[in-house]
């Protein structure tokens, strides 16, 4: 005996209504982000600029920079910025809505008390810091060729030249929490290179005995 075929029926959609838009002329819909806005960015004017209390004793600072595009969007650059060594370690630019988005950012990037500071020292800061390093071969954090679109290009504001990079003159590499024995080892052996021995101080945390051993003998 054979068995039945099955019939399957195809479910006919409803007509297109008169006024919807055919979808080849549907424009696929993009949330705008602060890449989107930054290759223009120097052309807005800036919001304000926020350092660490107290910035000129610790050798490090996050340093904050900001510009309104309009009454709801303004974007927010936060710049790690070691003036002993490194120069500028990590960078991040975000877009935000409102004044108040402005403030947390501000609050959870510099611990402690922020200081609004004006645009030329933010600056000098961060272009002094990284200028710094160059001369010791030692590059800022990739990030940083597309971050710095937020800032004016380095001459654009005078400097005080009171701004002290280095310690005592010297490059002073201080490892932090993202340096592994690997990058803390190639920067001093940057250093050696660049600066010479005895030209430049360390202070590297290292996370065992072996850590130490190795490094002793290398330097």
């Amino acid at each position: 005996m054979k068995k039945p075929k099955r019939i399957i029926a195809k479910k006919r959609l409803p007509p297109p209504s008169p006024n919807q838009i055919p979808a080849s002329q549907v424009r696929k819909f993009r949330l705008n982000s602060a890449e989107d806005y930054l290759q223009n960015a120097r052309q807005a004017p800036f919001y304000g600029c926020w350092v660490m209390d107290g910035w000129q004793d610790e050798g490090i600072t996050p340093v904050v920079v900001s510009r309104i595009l309009s009454s709801e969007e303004y974007l927010v650059g936060v710049f790690l910025v070691d003036l002993y060594c490194l120069g500028v370690k990590d960078c991040l630019v975000r877009l935000v809505g409102n004044p108040r988005a402005v403030k947390r950012i501000v609050q959870t990037a510099i611990s402690g008390k922020p200081v609004l500071c004006s645009i030329e020292l933010a600056h000098e800061i961060i272009y002094g810091a990284v200028e710094f390093a160059a001369k010791y071969e030692l590059k800022p954090c990739q990030d940083f060729e597309n971050c710095q679109l937020l800032l004016d290009p380095p001459d654009a504001h005078p400097r005080s030249q009171g701004v002290e990079f280095g310690k005592d003159g010297k490059p002073f590499y201080i490892s932090g929490p993202k340096d592994d024995f690997y990058k803390s080892r190639a920067v001093i052996n940057t250093l050696m290179r660049t600066a010479g021995e005895g030209n430049f101080h360390y202070l590297v945390v290292l996370e065992n005995d072996s850590m130490l051993d190795e490094f002793s003998e290398a330097f």
